[in-house]
Protein backbone atom coordinates (compact mmCIF):
# COMPACT_ATOMS: atom_id res chain seq x y z
CA UNK A 1 0.00 0.00 0.00
CA UNK A 2 3.05 2.27 0.20
CA UNK A 3 4.06 4.35 -2.80
CA UNK A 4 7.38 3.16 -4.21
CA UNK A 5 8.62 5.93 -6.46
CA UNK A 6 12.43 6.37 -6.39
CA UNK A 7 13.61 8.55 -3.52
CA UNK A 8 12.44 8.81 0.08
CA UNK A 9 9.61 6.39 0.88
CA UNK A 10 7.11 7.38 3.57
CA UNK A 11 5.98 4.19 5.28
CA UNK A 12 3.42 6.18 7.23
CA UNK A 13 1.48 7.23 4.13
CA UNK A 14 -0.83 4.89 2.25
CA UNK A 15 -1.23 5.18 -1.52
CA UNK A 16 -4.91 5.35 -2.46
CA UNK A 17 -4.01 4.44 -6.03
CA UNK A 18 -2.25 1.30 -4.88
CA UNK A 19 -5.23 0.45 -2.69
CA UNK A 20 -7.50 0.67 -5.74
CA UNK A 21 -5.28 -1.80 -7.60
CA UNK A 22 -5.28 -4.17 -4.61
CA UNK A 23 -9.06 -4.02 -4.35
CA UNK A 24 -9.63 -4.49 -8.09
CA UNK A 25 -7.42 -7.57 -8.42
CA UNK A 26 -8.15 -8.84 -4.86
CA UNK A 27 -4.52 -8.87 -3.71
CA UNK A 28 -2.74 -8.94 -0.36
CA UNK A 29 -1.39 -5.53 0.66
CA UNK A 30 2.01 -6.98 1.66
CA UNK A 31 2.97 -9.59 -0.97
CA UNK A 32 0.58 -8.55 -3.79
CA UNK A 33 -0.51 -12.16 -4.37
CA UNK A 34 -4.20 -13.22 -4.58
CA UNK A 35 -6.16 -14.32 -1.52
CA UNK A 36 -7.90 -17.28 -3.10
CA UNK A 37 -9.55 -19.21 -0.26
CA UNK A 38 -7.32 -17.75 2.47
CA UNK A 39 -8.62 -15.51 5.22
CA UNK A 40 -8.23 -11.75 4.94
CA UNK A 41 -6.42 -10.40 7.99
CA UNK A 42 -6.55 -6.93 9.45
CA UNK A 43 -4.09 -5.58 12.03
CA UNK A 44 -5.43 -3.26 14.72
CA UNK A 45 -4.43 -1.78 18.07
CA UNK A 46 -8.07 -0.99 18.89
CA UNK A 47 -9.60 -3.90 20.84
CA UNK A 48 -13.19 -2.82 20.17
CA UNK A 49 -12.60 -2.77 16.41
CA UNK A 50 -10.60 -6.00 16.50
CA UNK A 51 -13.36 -7.92 18.29
CA UNK A 52 -16.22 -6.70 16.11
CA UNK A 53 -17.90 -9.10 13.67
CA UNK A 54 -17.39 -6.64 10.83
CA UNK A 55 -14.47 -4.24 10.42
CA UNK A 56 -14.31 -1.18 8.19
CA UNK A 57 -10.71 -0.07 7.73
CA UNK A 58 -8.79 2.33 5.54
CA UNK A 59 -6.12 -0.35 5.20
CA UNK A 60 -6.35 -3.23 2.72
CA UNK A 61 -6.37 -6.78 4.17
CA UNK A 62 -3.41 -9.18 4.06
CA UNK A 63 -2.60 -12.89 4.33
CA UNK A 64 -2.05 -14.26 7.85
CA UNK A 65 1.66 -14.92 7.37
CA UNK A 66 2.04 -11.45 5.84
CA UNK A 67 0.25 -9.85 8.82
CA UNK A 68 2.56 -11.68 11.24
CA UNK A 69 5.59 -10.67 9.19
CA UNK A 70 4.44 -7.05 9.39
CA UNK A 71 3.94 -7.44 13.14
CA UNK A 72 7.71 -8.00 13.40
CA UNK A 73 9.20 -5.63 10.84
CA UNK A 74 6.84 -2.65 10.88
CA UNK A 75 8.22 -0.17 13.47
CA UNK A 76 4.76 0.93 14.56
CA UNK A 77 3.17 -2.50 14.82
CA UNK A 78 6.17 -4.31 16.31
CA UNK A 79 7.10 -1.92 19.11
CA UNK A 80 4.90 -1.09 22.12
CA UNK A 81 6.96 2.09 22.43
CA UNK A 82 6.03 3.33 18.97
CA UNK A 83 4.48 6.75 18.51
CA UNK A 84 2.01 7.97 15.93
CA UNK A 85 3.62 10.10 13.24
CA UNK A 86 0.67 11.71 11.46
CA UNK A 87 -0.06 15.39 12.04
CA UNK A 88 -3.21 14.74 14.08
CA UNK A 89 -1.82 12.12 16.52
CA UNK A 90 1.89 12.93 16.39
CA UNK A 91 3.71 11.75 19.51
CA UNK A 92 0.84 9.70 20.95
CA UNK A 93 1.90 6.27 22.20
CA UNK A 94 0.19 3.31 20.56
CA UNK A 95 -1.59 0.72 22.77
CA UNK A 96 0.64 -2.10 23.97
CA UNK A 97 -1.40 -4.96 22.45
CA UNK A 98 -1.70 -5.71 18.74
CA UNK A 99 -4.76 -7.55 17.46
CA UNK A 100 -4.92 -9.60 14.26
CA UNK A 101 -8.33 -10.66 12.96
CA UNK A 102 -8.92 -13.12 10.13
CA UNK A 103 -12.08 -12.53 8.07
CA UNK A 104 -13.60 -14.84 5.50
CA UNK A 105 -14.48 -12.18 2.95
CA UNK A 106 -14.15 -8.59 1.85
CA UNK A 107 -17.76 -7.47 1.61
CA UNK A 108 -17.32 -3.95 0.21
CA UNK A 109 -14.72 -1.44 -0.93
CA UNK A 110 -15.79 2.17 -1.23
CA UNK A 111 -14.60 5.75 -0.91
CA UNK A 112 -15.63 7.97 1.99
CA UNK A 113 -14.19 10.65 4.26
CA UNK A 114 -11.13 9.72 6.25
CA UNK A 115 -11.62 9.36 9.99
CA UNK A 116 -8.39 11.29 10.59
CA UNK A 117 -8.33 13.85 7.80
CA UNK A 118 -11.99 14.68 7.31
CA UNK A 119 -11.21 16.94 4.38
CA UNK A 120 -9.93 13.93 2.42
CA UNK A 121 -11.74 10.89 1.06
CA UNK A 122 -10.00 7.52 1.09
CA UNK A 123 -10.84 3.95 0.15
CA UNK A 124 -12.29 1.77 2.91
CA UNK A 125 -12.37 -2.04 3.07
CA UNK A 126 -15.24 -3.76 4.89
CA UNK A 127 -14.29 -7.28 5.97
CA UNK A 128 -16.82 -9.69 7.48
CA UNK A 129 -17.29 -13.23 8.86
CA UNK A 130 -14.62 -13.53 11.55
CA UNK A 131 -12.95 -16.94 11.75
CA UNK A 132 -9.75 -16.37 13.76
CA UNK A 133 -8.29 -13.85 16.18
CA UNK A 134 -4.78 -13.35 17.53
CA UNK A 135 -3.64 -11.15 20.41
CA UNK A 136 0.03 -10.17 20.47
CA UNK A 137 1.44 -8.41 23.52
CA UNK A 138 5.17 -8.89 22.87
CA UNK A 139 7.66 -9.36 20.06
CA UNK A 140 8.26 -12.92 21.29
CA UNK A 141 4.59 -13.76 20.80
CA UNK A 142 4.70 -12.29 17.31
CA UNK A 143 7.75 -14.38 16.42
CA UNK A 144 6.16 -17.58 17.77
CA UNK A 145 2.92 -16.95 15.87
CA UNK A 146 4.89 -16.23 12.70
CA UNK A 147 6.83 -19.50 12.98
CA UNK A 148 3.61 -21.47 13.49
CA UNK A 149 2.04 -19.79 10.46
CA UNK A 150 5.10 -20.61 8.32
CA UNK A 151 4.81 -24.29 9.24
CA UNK A 152 1.18 -24.50 8.12
CA UNK A 153 1.37 -22.06 5.22
CA UNK A 154 -0.01 -23.31 1.93
CA UNK A 155 1.91 -22.13 -1.11
CA UNK A 156 -0.08 -19.68 -3.22
CA UNK A 157 -0.56 -21.06 -6.73
CA UNK A 158 -0.99 -18.40 -9.39
CA UNK A 159 -1.27 -18.39 -13.16
CA UNK A 160 0.75 -16.29 -15.59
CA UNK A 161 -1.82 -13.48 -15.73
CA UNK A 162 -1.81 -13.17 -11.92
CA UNK A 163 1.98 -13.30 -11.83
CA UNK A 164 2.20 -10.48 -14.35
CA UNK A 165 -0.11 -8.27 -12.25
CA UNK A 166 1.95 -8.91 -9.11
CA UNK A 167 5.20 -8.23 -10.97
CA UNK A 168 4.00 -4.96 -12.45
CA UNK A 169 2.65 -3.80 -9.09
CA UNK A 170 5.79 -4.58 -7.10
CA UNK A 171 8.58 -3.68 -9.52
CA UNK A 172 9.67 -0.11 -10.22
CA UNK A 173 8.64 1.27 -13.58
CA UNK A 174 11.17 1.80 -16.32
CA UNK A 175 10.54 5.54 -16.21
CA UNK A 176 12.29 7.65 -13.59
CA UNK A 177 10.36 9.04 -10.59
CA UNK A 178 7.29 6.95 -11.23
CA UNK A 179 5.46 4.64 -8.83
CA UNK A 180 4.32 1.44 -10.50
CA UNK A 181 1.26 1.42 -8.21
CA UNK A 182 0.06 4.73 -9.64
CA UNK A 183 0.40 3.40 -13.18
CA UNK A 184 -1.34 0.14 -12.25
CA UNK A 185 -4.21 2.14 -10.75
CA UNK A 186 -4.93 3.49 -14.24
CA UNK A 187 -5.00 -0.05 -15.59
CA UNK A 188 -7.28 -1.09 -12.71
CA UNK A 189 -9.57 1.82 -13.59
CA UNK A 190 -10.01 0.42 -17.11
CA UNK A 191 -11.04 -3.08 -15.99
CA UNK A 192 -13.59 -1.92 -13.42
CA UNK A 193 -11.97 0.23 -10.75
CA UNK A 194 -13.77 3.19 -12.33
CA UNK A 195 -17.04 1.82 -10.92
CA UNK A 196 -15.95 1.56 -7.28
CA UNK A 197 -18.49 3.57 -5.21
CA UNK A 198 -17.17 7.02 -4.40
CA UNK A 199 -13.81 6.46 -6.11
CA UNK A 200 -13.96 9.66 -8.13
CA UNK A 201 -13.60 11.81 -5.02
CA UNK A 202 -10.91 9.72 -3.35
CA UNK A 203 -7.54 11.33 -2.73
CA UNK A 204 -5.32 11.06 -5.81
CA UNK A 205 -8.04 9.77 -8.16
CA UNK A 206 -8.79 13.09 -9.83
CA UNK A 207 -6.31 12.21 -12.55
CA UNK A 208 -8.63 9.42 -13.68
CA UNK A 209 -12.04 10.80 -12.70
CA UNK A 210 -11.64 14.18 -14.38
CA UNK A 211 -10.34 12.84 -17.69
CA UNK A 212 -13.30 11.48 -19.71
CA UNK A 213 -11.03 9.11 -21.62
CA UNK A 214 -10.41 6.90 -18.58
CA UNK A 215 -14.07 6.23 -17.81
CA UNK A 216 -15.00 6.02 -21.49
CA UNK A 217 -12.45 3.25 -21.97
CA UNK A 218 -13.64 1.52 -18.79
CA UNK A 219 -17.21 1.54 -20.17
CA UNK A 220 -16.07 0.11 -23.48
CA UNK A 221 -14.15 -2.70 -21.74
CA UNK A 222 -17.28 -3.36 -19.67
CA UNK A 223 -19.84 -3.25 -22.49
CA UNK A 224 -17.90 -4.54 -25.49
CA UNK A 225 -16.22 -7.95 -25.06
CA UNK A 226 -14.67 -7.63 -28.50
CA UNK A 227 -13.04 -4.33 -27.56
CA UNK A 228 -11.78 -5.81 -24.28
CA UNK A 229 -10.10 -8.60 -26.24
CA UNK A 230 -8.51 -6.25 -28.77
CA UNK A 231 -7.42 -3.93 -25.97
CA UNK A 232 -4.90 -6.63 -25.01
CA UNK A 233 -2.84 -5.40 -27.95
CA UNK A 234 -2.03 -2.05 -26.31
CA UNK A 235 1.66 -1.24 -25.94
CA UNK A 236 1.27 -0.17 -22.29
CA UNK A 237 2.56 -3.07 -20.15
CA UNK A 238 0.25 -2.30 -17.23
CA UNK A 239 -2.95 -1.96 -19.21
CA UNK A 240 -2.12 -5.05 -21.23
CA UNK A 241 -1.49 -7.08 -18.06
CA UNK A 242 -4.77 -5.90 -16.51
CA UNK A 243 -6.91 -6.61 -19.57
CA UNK A 244 -5.32 -10.02 -20.15
CA UNK A 245 -6.01 -10.85 -16.51
CA UNK A 246 -9.64 -9.74 -16.90
CA UNK A 247 -10.20 -11.70 -20.11
CA UNK A 248 -8.66 -14.87 -18.68
CA UNK A 249 -10.87 -15.07 -15.55
CA UNK A 250 -13.69 -17.61 -15.38
CA UNK A 251 -14.86 -15.87 -12.20
CA UNK A 252 -13.94 -12.35 -11.16
CA UNK A 253 -13.21 -11.45 -7.53
CA UNK A 254 -16.38 -10.60 -5.64
CA UNK A 255 -15.65 -6.90 -5.23
CA UNK A 256 -14.77 -6.28 -8.88
CA UNK A 257 -17.73 -8.35 -10.06
CA UNK A 258 -20.03 -6.28 -7.85
CA UNK A 259 -18.72 -2.98 -9.23
CA UNK A 260 -19.07 -4.16 -12.82
CA UNK A 261 -22.55 -5.65 -12.33
CA UNK A 262 -23.82 -2.40 -10.82
CA UNK A 263 -22.37 -0.45 -13.75
CA UNK A 264 -23.93 -2.90 -16.24
CA UNK A 265 -27.35 -2.51 -14.63
CA UNK A 266 -27.03 1.27 -14.77
CA UNK A 267 -26.07 1.12 -18.43
CA UNK A 268 -29.03 -1.14 -19.28
CA UNK A 269 -31.42 1.27 -17.60
CA UNK A 270 -29.85 4.31 -19.19
CA UNK A 271 -28.41 5.73 -15.97
CA UNK A 272 -24.89 7.17 -15.91
CA UNK A 273 -22.30 5.39 -13.84
CA UNK A 274 -21.15 7.24 -10.70
CA UNK A 275 -18.39 9.64 -11.60
CA UNK A 276 -19.06 9.38 -15.32
CA UNK A 277 -17.82 12.47 -17.04
CA UNK A 278 -19.69 14.18 -19.81
CA UNK A 279 -18.34 14.38 -23.28
CA UNK A 280 -17.33 10.73 -23.59
CA UNK A 281 -15.62 9.32 -26.68
CA UNK A 282 -17.03 8.70 -30.11
CA UNK A 283 -17.19 4.88 -30.40
CA UNK A 284 -16.32 5.18 -34.09
CA UNK A 285 -12.83 6.43 -33.30
CA UNK A 286 -10.15 3.93 -34.11
CA UNK A 287 -8.95 1.38 -31.59
CA UNK A 288 -5.38 2.42 -32.22
CA UNK A 289 -6.06 6.03 -31.32
CA UNK A 290 -7.73 5.01 -28.07
CA UNK A 291 -4.87 2.72 -27.16
CA UNK A 292 -2.31 5.39 -27.89
CA UNK A 293 -4.16 7.88 -25.71
CA UNK A 294 -4.45 5.34 -22.91
CA UNK A 295 -0.75 4.63 -23.02
CA UNK A 296 0.25 8.28 -22.93
CA UNK A 297 -2.18 9.35 -20.23
CA UNK A 298 -1.66 6.31 -18.02
CA UNK A 299 2.05 7.06 -17.81
CA UNK A 300 1.89 10.85 -17.53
Amino acid sequence: MIGQAPGDIDFGALSERRKLALATFDLCAVCALPFGEELRWQVSVDEAAATAKTLVSSEAPVHEVCALYAAQVCPFVSSPYARHGDEIRRGLKRPEVTFLTGFRQTARVFGRRSGLQTSERVLHFETTDVEQRLRLSSSAEAIDAYQRALQTEVEVTIDEAEREIATRLTELTTEESEDSGSVMAGAAWFVGGAFCPGVGKVQGMQRFAEDPMYTALARRVLLEPGFAKKFEETDDLYTRAAVKWLNSRDHLPKILASWRNTALNRARHGRPSPGKSGGGIDPRKSKRKLQGAARRKNRR
